[in-house]
């Protein structure tokens, strides 16, 4: 049964936390404390709670007692603050009074690794994108946040992908799909050929491709077309193999019962979802390597991330990344009101979206608005001032006529400039802080989480350095 918190205390959790250590919030480090109040809103539990109770449609009413929607909420927020990975996360608050305290575990039994990684799953970005606009509002009423500034920037969010190669992926097909096809036979089917195991043809063919590509320039590619040659023969027999066995399960499952049919099933619905990906490697593999062509509609860099774009962002030390480019939009006070994925990756076509979320989240339009270069256009600017923005920082890219260079020459306009460069600081401290540098976790939605995450660790971390003043002050100061 899914409850909203622990309610009932053990003996022994009377006795060590009541009588032993009666004060333990005392021995958390200041932020955290702070941090521990804002997660005692009732709002954030609720939408926990509600998530939680999804899973299982009587599991509000009876069955055993599981993980309280307070105790998941602050054991993965807690793993996100402290960049942790499961396994530390279960380690470290069994071994510690404070982040006991801080779970509302005390003295009870702490969630293994497993069954958090499974809790977790269940907050998507929906239920986390509310979580995080709460917090805002959280913020907002502390006094963390004015909302009366606004800076927008896009960054990329690596993909749990290895380097993507034509061989690389290449090899990744046989291996899903002899994986595949031998699971399988396992399971009974008769796949109608005879299947043999091609890893050591295709470790030959890779060995041959990386000795080529030790030469230079035209003998290099000259040297690798014999050896991908036979790698796409290999590649694209095991993918007809691949279909066959798929059809011959699909047919044989019909009377199969129970827990075989259903992992035959599964195994079928892999292979299908597999299959499109490995002949568009094949394809594109095929016009790169033989004939020379750079493009190929539908390109993919992964078999299991399909989603993951080809980014350049100019930048030095990396010059191409793998991933998803995401909109960071943050308030002043170091509070992040939203970060979504930019699949479009027009960077002017978000100004207008974020202001109008600012307005939602805080009630009012922000005076300054601060971007870079690619995100101005001259409707853009029009409607935010039209929406109440009343200093818009957006430098005009390319050629200004003298009126625009006297505009940008403003005390205000430098200023805000100065502001939004800020920005990148704060983008870095996600990424390397808060693990938003590479996905966490596997899939589009595993993106969604990574992003959402690791906004929501660093407004908590935002509220908790905070200074507030003591009651007795605040009191004094309303009278």
């Amino acid at each position: 049964m899914v409850r909203r918190r622990q309610t009932q205390l053990t003996i022994a959790q009377v006795v060590l936390f009541g009588l032993v250590v009666p004060e333990v919030e005392q021995l958390m480090v200041a932020w955290l404390r702070e941090v521990d109040r804002a997660l005692n809103d009732d709002d954030l539990v609720d939408d926990v709670l509600a998530i939680l109770r999804r899973r299982w449609p009587q599991s509000s009413r009876r069955g055993r007692h599981g993980t309280p929607a307070e105790t998941v909420l602050r054991m993965l927020a807690l793993k996100h603050l402290m960049d942790w990975s499961y396994d530390e996360l279960e380690r470290e608050v069994t071994g510690s009074l404070v982040y006991r305290r801080f779970s509302r575990i005390d003295a009870g039994k702490v969630p293994d690794a497993k069954t958090m990684v499974r809790l977790g799953q269940l907050l998507d970005g929906g239920v986390l994108k509310s979580l995080l606009e709460r917090l805002v509002a959280i913020a907002h009423e502390a006094g963390v946040t004015k909302g009366r500034k606004l800076r927008v920037d896009t960054t990329v969010v690596e993909a749990p992908i290895h380097h993507p190669t034509d061989s690389g992926m290449c090899e990744d097909a046989v291996r899903v799909l002899s994986r595949a096809i031998r699971r399988l036979r396992a399971a009974g089917v008769d796949v109608g050929f005879h299947f043999r195991n091609v890893h050591r043809s295709v470790s030959r063919r890779m060995r041959e491709i990386a000795q080529g590509l030790r030469r230079r320039g035209e003998r290099a590619k000259r040297a690798i077309k014999k050896p991908y040659r036979r790698l796409l023969r290999i590649t694209g027999r095991l993918a007809r193999q691949a279909h066959r066995a798929a059809e011959a399960a699909r047919q044989q499952s019909k009377r199969m019962r129970g827990r075989t049919r259903k992992r035959v099933d599964r195994l079928v619905a892999h292979i299908q979802t597999m299959l499109p990906r490995v002949r568009q490697v094949i394809r594109q593999t095929r016009g790169r390597v033989l004939r020379g062509e750079t493009r190929t509609p539908g390109k993919i860099v992964s078999l299991f991330e399909p989603w993951a774009q080809i980014i350049r962002k100019g930048k030095l030390h990396q010059p191409t990344e793998f991933g998803a480019c995401v909109k960071v939009q943050e308030a002043d006070g170091g509070i992040v009101t939203d970060v979504v994925v930019d699949d479009a990756r027009a960077d002017a076509s978000l100004l207008v979206p974020a202001v109008e979320h600012h307005i939602r989240l805080f009630g009012r339009a922000p005076r300054l608005v601060a971007t870079d270069r690619g995100f101005y256009s001259g409707h853009g600017e029009q409607r935010i001032v039209e929406l109440g923005v009343l200093r818009p920082v957006l430098p005009r890219p390319g050629y200004r006529l003298p009126k625009r260079i006297l505009y940008e020459r403003q005390r205000w306009f430098r200023r805000g400039r100065a502001w939004r460069a800020g920005g990148e600081a704060r983008i870095s401290r996600l990424k390397h802080v808060f693990g938003m540098k590479r996905s966490r976790y596997r899939g589009r939605h595993g993106l969604d989480r990574s992003i959402y995450w690791a906004a929501i660790a660093n407004n908590l971390v935002a509220i908790g350095r905070h200074p507030r003043p003591p009651p007795s002050a605040a009191c004094q100061g309303g009278r």
